[in-house]
């Protein structure tokens, strides 16, 4: 089969590899309808982080059911699935208790190499899929891939990240990040009912999506003193949700400038730096501080309808879909923002 396979920084290439093979009765060959590039897989693509030569990457993707093993009970041959970006088994106490993404049962992330479970990734024809019944999720065949792909990931995440913002109608929130999450979490936040939604990033572009996703405010942070901004925005007082979209210590530091006494700060950026916290201010104001890698598993069903209602139209963000031939150039649109990019989708 063809697959986009990591060489090392800034070079991915789509090379024929061999098929996947089941490995267990629970596995599920999934042929790929539609994947995606993620923001995270810019941070092995710049070498950011480690990740092993030859492996084949991409952990945002959907696909038809190619073939079940005899121990698969929720899958059939033919079944339209979208996947978590995380491998689960469903059995080990993390995963029964809600945690799918801290499995100890032999879970760990789709493309992300050996360090994370060594599951090849879904940027290819095909991809075997572990503990299918608990890992897959089944989507309606008239869904369109467009709309479904992202529950597997960036969907889930920013809804996630609103969610665990505690957002109470009349709230002013901020949004850390214009990127595909920043968008997806202003939408998200939206249908918390805030008074206000302010959201900040440095390209005017994607700042104008962010208004028509549901912003009240944007504030390009290239252009004057962002934090200024904001606390004038709120009348001196901050806000009372900050929701970093980024993965940047920074965003983290302005987020406890800017909330305001019991307000909350919800992170999903992908940190992979330490991060002093200016615990000082943190207490002073009583702050509430969560976030982490969502359980995308959890919220598949539950989004679904929004999606189907049009209460939310995930495909807003997308600007590119290229065939899989074409993925290295879908990185280098992503990692530039070249052409306006916000978010490229794989068409195999």
């Amino acid at each position: 089969m063809k697959a986009n396979v990591y060489h090392g920084a800034r070079d991915v290439r789509v090379e024929t590899v061999s098929d996947p093979v089941m490995k267990s009765d629970g596995d599920v060959i999934l042929k790929i309808t539609k994947s995606a590039i993620c923001g995270s897989d810019l941070h092995f693509y710049r070498g950011n982080i480690p990740i092993d030569q030859g492996f084949v990457v991409g952990h945002e993707f959907m696909g038809v059911v190619e073939e079940a093993g005899k121990g698969v009970k929720n899958f059939k041959k033919g079944d339209k699935a979208v996947a978590p970006f995380w491998v689960s088994c469903g059995i080990c106490s993390n995963c029964r208790n809600g945690y799918p993404t801290a499995c100890t049962g032999g879970g760990g992330c789709f493309g992300f190499g050996e360090a994370l479970g060594g599951f090849w990734g879904g940027q290819a024809e095909y991809v075997r899929i572990p503990f299918a019944d608990t890992t897959l999720e089944k989507v309606p065949d008239e869904s369109l891939d467009d709309s479904v792909i992202f529950l597997g990931d960036i969907f889930s995440t920013a809804y996630f990240c609103a969610e665990w913002g505690n957002i109470k109608p009349g709230n002013t929130v901020v949004v850390f990040g214009d990127g595909p999450l920043g968008l997806l979490a202003t939408a998200s936040a939206k249908l918390f009912g805030p008074s206000k939604i302010i959201t900040v990033g440095h390209h005017d572009f994607r700042l104008d999506l962010a208004k028509k996703l549901g912003a009240d405010h944007v504030i390009n942070s290239k252009n004057g003193d962002h934090i200024e901004q904001i606390m004038n925005l709120t009348h001196g007082e901050g806000v009372n949700v900050a929701l970093e979209c980024i993965g940047s210590n920074q965003a983290v530091l302005d987020s406890i400038k800017v909330a305001r006494p019991g307000g909350t700060i919800s992170f999903i950026g992908f940190m992979v730096q330490e991060l002093p916290i200016p615990m000082l201010d943190f207490y002073l104001k009583d702050l509430t501080f969560r976030g982490g890698v969502c359980p995308a598993k959890n919220y598949i069903r539950k989004l679904l309808p929004l999606i189907q209602n049009g209460k939310i139209d995930p495909t807003a963000v997308i600007t590119h879909d290229l065939p899989l031939a074409d993925t290295p150039r879908g990185y280098e649109l992503m990692d530039s923002k070249a052409e306006n990019a916000i978010k490229v989708v794989i068409t195999p």
